[in-house]
């Protein structure tokens, strides 16, 4: 495997918003073809146990769409598995999704990056990240985990939870949640011609 890669397997949630469409990437342990309750094949998780890949992704999902505006959906879930033989990631299951956020609204908000920063049990860093995210009444002060919304906390618990099989680039467990940050992206703000 690469050091800090993708590998074995990942998970691509599309979401969009009023102001552009956005992707994020999330590692997992090995993907495997058999599905449990779901149509999406599953994983054997941190504590040893199979569990159903679609499962997980809903899971995912419902705890992580505070973070997205009411007007902005979750609309496509794709596991992605490293092939040896062709030497590349495969999409290997893909879910239709069309799940609202539940967050605020109120801008600013568009072009803004919220990043969920934590550790793995091997002390390298896993991130989150939010696209256009609602700002709120934060005023891009950093939050600590002493002072996390219970939304946060719970999107904390689902990665971290060895029920699951979320993963660091290091293949290993996330489980140590340091902060959110927030930022201006410059990226976005050229693509949407805000500079």
């Amino acid at each position: 495997m690469t050091e800090y890669g993708l590998q074995p397997s990942y998970i691509k949630l599309n979401y969009s918003t009023p102001f552009g469409d956005h992707s994020e990437t999330i590692p997992t342990l090995e993907w495997l073809p058999t599905s449990i309750t779901g149509n999406m094949g599953s994983y054997v998780n941190w504590a040893s146990t199979p569990i159903d890949a679609e499962a997980m992704i809903d899971d995912f999902v419902v705890v992580a769409k505070p973070f997205l505006s009411s007007d902005y959906t979750y609309d496509l879930a794709t596991i992605f598995n490293f092939d040896g033989t062709a030497n590349k990631f495969l999409p290997v299951a893909i879910k239709a999704l069309a799940v609202a956020g539940t967050g605020l609204t109120a801008p600013p908000r568009k072009a803004v990056s919220q990043t969920f920063n934590l550790r793995t049990t091997a002390g390298n860093p896993f991130k989150l990240v939010f696209l256009d995210a609602p700002l709120g009444s934060t005023d891009f002060d950093k939050q600590t985990l002493l002072t996390f919304s219970a939304a946060a906390l719970a999107l904390v618990a689902e990665v971290e939870d060895t029920a699951n099989a979320w993963s660091g680039r290091d293949n290993a467990r996330p489980n140590a949640a340091i902060s959110v940050t927030y930022d201006l992206n410059d990226a976005l703000r050229r693509q949407y011609r805000m500079v």
